[in-house]
């Protein structure tokens, strides 16, 4: 053990070195700074626009380059080993210059002459993407195909830039920080409704800030490292009311999708509005998701749920049997000069239907196996609301920032069937609510920053679950028949947040302190309950309730140092914290007091080798201890076949990660790529598994250390072009995992590993044509060690193919085609296929779309996958065959 302590140290400190590593490549040389003044030699006035440029002598590579600003004057700064570097001027209609410049720091200026250019019938064209210092400009327009309707269909083909399946969008594989509209962050995360429903013939440019710091205070005081979208509209879409309605109807069943979109962008005002109704699996509910990660403090510990089937490895448009009705309404206005306030409010109702048939096989000790099938129906319905009223002001010595936010699910409930060695019923209803207020101050002085952090919030859930027949009888001693069981629980939580922050800048260096204190307040009652035949409840043992007060309090300091030049960036984090938790178990009438120190440093590094590399690294060290969720001892069945009691101590972990990154970004060439490999150890002082009892599972917990370890590497890249093939993407992945589980009563460790890879093909065949391409490769394997069984691995595919026709001006034909593929299912349902086709016609104002859907009537998705020590096979029910009728008109 002191071995393993021992490389465990080493390993962190080799680690650390090579991040101080790459860090200290920013100081091999000199920082060299050139400035001066560029005026025009005819009548000595300043020139604005000039482009100055600086290469090296000897290989002639790019090393930085400025545009004169309004006055005339321009700043470069680099670092080359060169004993002279040459610099070039230039410009639209300026004779060029060039000269020879020994590398050291001085002021420069320059003369320059203007001309005339006589252009025969040249046609110029502008480069689809522009860098102006951070920032890069897409021009939509050369992006936007003839099949293309919104800007979210547009930010798919642009290079660097990714959307996910449900609309999250990321630059340079990092989540986007900030979503903007002229500027402005109306919509507050829910980008899914600028992306879904703006059309791409309203944006002039898409601009991607790199490193983009959203505090204008924090600019130059804290880096960050991700970037952010902007776009400005074209001058016809401000300033005016802009609309569009849909109705659509069809058949199979009686089917109806309607739409009504508005947006105004002023001066000093925006807005805009959204309605989508459907029943045709179009997930109205994707417009209204928050990419910043709404309201994550108020998380409710525990919660139950019906078995329900999962959704398949699909398109959600292939299997979602909704009925739904989503409202948005959000607005912008500017209150004097400098404060902006901000209203959300968002309205969500849902019925989905979901069927699907499942066998799960557990891999238990020797050579047996515990196989669970089950054929599971589910009804579930919601009414969900968001509302948010947010006062800011974003300067760049004040920043204030107060958001008031209501959310919560007015009435939920789920219904569900299970066939397996029996026939369940499941029935849930899950209503609850949050209230929320989060304040934000920060001040600039001088030298120094002062700032505060203030949140508050309440929530609560009544949670309540009725099973049929009774699948526990031997934890009820209640007389008569017994026909089921009622789970109820009640949660009531207050979470207070506050932090106080001071920090100070000398030169490059800078240093911040973060003191604070959380407070996090849980009331948590339950019961489960045997229920009769004539629907009352009987007696409530104290093995089946919970009474639980548990309160959490956290003090910390969190001193932070940091280093940061135009090239480089270092910051090291030393948080310390106390964290006191105290849980009246009223019950079983316990008291208990735990209380703990942790300490979890963290170090980060980036350094940009030149205007198109940049390395990033970073490591950390984590400490965590679990609370109510683990900390309460009465039974509580969280499903109808899983049954969860606590042995009263809680879990606690230590983590220690590592991550790499290289980023390579050339926008000229419109070429990105990415590679990044990261590597963790954790321990955990408890050791948790299910013990099945037939299709029934018991959590156990063993007080038994243990450690599971991982690492992963991934490549992506995007690579713009003209001609037939306008954008190539390619992507790879290896993840590897070791963990220890229990699996009835015995330690069993098991390894996954997997691996992936994809590419993706868009292009147009002249002005008659385009299409898409687009094919995924996976492969996972499991091996439960000291066994001697061998498990097969697991691979699939997938291929999806579009391609749009433009006979005629205005008229879209579309035909779609998708192939899965899965080694570890047999029969028809190894291969699957899929195929779309749809009309589109415009005329003036009017949009005429008709869609054939599942031509091929494929009924069942089959899917199979290793899934820790076991196996999941699965046969998801989905839409049949339906043909669309869609009329839009537009308002302009």
């Amino acid at each position: 053990m002191k071995f393993r302590s021992t490389l465990s140290t080493l390993s962190t400190l080799s680690a650390l070195s090579m991040v101080f590593l790459v860090c200290s490549c920013s100081l091999t040389y000199g920082q060299t700074r050139i400035s001066g003044s560029v005026k025009n030699s005819a009548d000595n006035k300043l020139a604005a626009g000039i482009n100055v440029t600086v290469n090296t002598k000897d290989t002639g590579l790019l090393l930085t380059y400025a545009l004169t600003d309004d006055k005339g004057a321009y700043q470069l700064s680099f670092k080359t080993s060169s004993d002279s570097v040459v610099i070039t001027v230039s410009g639209m209609s300026v004779k060029k210059q060039t000269i020879t410049h020994p590398n050291k720091s001085s002021l420069l200026n320059f003369n320059v002459a203007y001309e005339s250019i006589v252009l025969k019938e040249l046609k110029v064209k502008p480069p689809k993407i522009r860098r102006l210092d951070d920032t890069l400009n897409y021009d939509v327009g050369q992006f936007t195909g003839k099949n293309d309707r919104t800007i979210g269909e547009v930010l798919k083909k642009m290079p660097g830039i990714k959307v996910a399946e449900d609309g999250a969008i990321s630059y340079h594989d990092k989540p986007i920080s900030k979503f903007y509209i002229e500027g402005q962050d109306m919509l507050e995360g829910r980008y899914n409704i600028a992306t879904n429903n703006v059309e791409a013939q309203d944006v002039e440019t898409v601009q991607v800030l790199e490193n983009h710091q959203p505090v204008k205070a924090l600019k130059n005081k804290e880096f960050s490292d991700q970037g952010a979208i902007n776009l400005k509209l074209k001058e016809g879409a401000k300033n005016v009311l802009v609309a569009n309605t849909q109705l659509g109807a069809g058949l199979a069943p009686v089917l109806w999708n309607n739409e009504l979109f508005g947006m105004y962008f002023g001066k000093g005002k925006q807005f805009m509005a959204t309605y989508k109704g459907n029943n045709t699996g179009d997930d109205s509910a994707t417009d209204l998701q928050n990419f910043y990660g709404g309201d994550n403090s108020l998380g409710f510990p525990v919660s139950l749920g019906i078995q329900s089937p999962s959704g398949p490895g699909v398109g959600r448009k292939r299997y979602l049997l909704n009925r739904d009705n989503a409202v948005s309404l959000n607005n912008l206005r500017t209150i004097g000069k400098d404060y902006k306030l901000t209203a959300n409010i968002s309205y969500l109702n849902d019925r989905q239907i979901k069927d699907s048939y499942s066998r799960l096989e557990n891999y238990l000790p020797g050579d047996s196996t515990l196989v669970i099938e089950e054929r599971m129906k589910a009804i579930e319905g919601f009414h969900y609301m968001d509302a948010t009223v947010k006062l800011n002001a974003n300067k760049e010595y004040l920043y204030f920032d107060n958001s008031v936010r209501f959310s919560g699910d007015l009435h939920r409930n789920e219904y569900g069937s299970v066939e397996n060695a029996q026939f369940i019923e499941q029935d849930r209803s899950a209503p609850y609510f949050k209230v929320s207020n989060n304040l934000s101050v920060i001040r600039n002085y001088k030298k120094s920053t002062i700032r505060i952090n203030s949140y508050n919030g309440y929530g609560r859930l009544d949670d309540g679950l009725e099973v049929r027949p009774v699948l526990y009888p031997a934890l009820f001693s209640d007389p008569g028949t017994l026909s089921g069981t009622r789970q109820s629980l009640r949660q009531n939580l207050f979470v207070s947040n506050t932090n106080i922050g001071f920090g100070m800048q000398h030169g490059r260096f800078r240093q911040n302190y973060v003191a604070g204190a959380n407070a996090s307040l849980l009331r948590l009652n339950s019961e489960l309950q045997s229920l009769t035949q004539d629907g009352t409840t009987g007696n409530t043992a104290d093995s089946l309730s919970n009474n639980l007060n548990w309160d959490r309090y956290d003090i910390y300091l969190t001193p932070e140092y940091s280093y940061a030049d135009k090239k480089s960036n270092l910051t090291l984090k030393l948080p310390l914290s106390n964290i006191s938790q105290y849980s009246n178990d009223q019950v079983a009438g316990n008291h208990k007091h735990q209380a703990r120190i942790f300490f979890t440093p963290s170090l980060s590094a980036r350094y940009k080798l030149n205007l198109l590399w940049e390395l990033y690294g970073q490591a950390g060290y984590a400490q965590s201890i679990d609370g109510a969720e683990n900390g309460y001892t009465g039974y509580i069945m969280q499903s109808y076949r899983y049954l969860v009691q606590n042995i009263g101590q809680l879990p606690e972990r230590s983590t220690q990660s590592y991550n790499m990154s290289i980023k390579y970004g050339h926008p000229i060439k419109m070429l990105f790529a990415s590679w990044s490999g990261s590597y963790y150890r954790s321990k955990m002082n408890l050791l948790y598994g299910n013990e099945f009892q037939g299709f029934l599972a018991v959590r156990r917990t063993l007080d038994i250390p243990n450690t599971a370890n991982g690492y992963n590497f991934s490549f992506s890249a995007d690579k713009g072009l003209e001609g037939i093939f306008q954008k190539i993407s390619l992507n790879a992945g290896y993840n590897n995992s070791e963990n220890t589980q229990l699996n009835q009563t015995e330690i069993v460790a098991f390894l996954n590993e997997s691996y992936s890879a994809g590419a993706s093909i868009n292009g147009k065949l002249g002005e008659w044509a385009d299409f898409d391409y687009g094919l995924r490769y996976g492969r996972s394997e499991n091996i439960i060690k000291n066994d001697a069984r061998s498990f097969i691995p697991i691979s699939s595919a997938a291929q999806s193919a579009g391609f749009n026709l433009f006979p005629v001006n205005g008229l879209v034909i579309n035909l779609k085609y998708e192939y899965s593929f899965n080694s570890a299912v047999t029969g028809d349902g190894r291969r699957m296929n899929f195929a779309d086709a749809g009309v589109r016609y415009n005329l003036k104002k009017l949009e005429f779309k008709l869609e054939y859907n599942n031509i091929f009537n494929t009924r069942r998705y089959i899917a199979a996958a290793y899934n820790g020590i076991g196996s999941y096979y699965s046969s998801y029910d989905l839409r049949p065959t339906q043909v669309l009728m869609k009329v839009r008109f537009k308002i302009k």
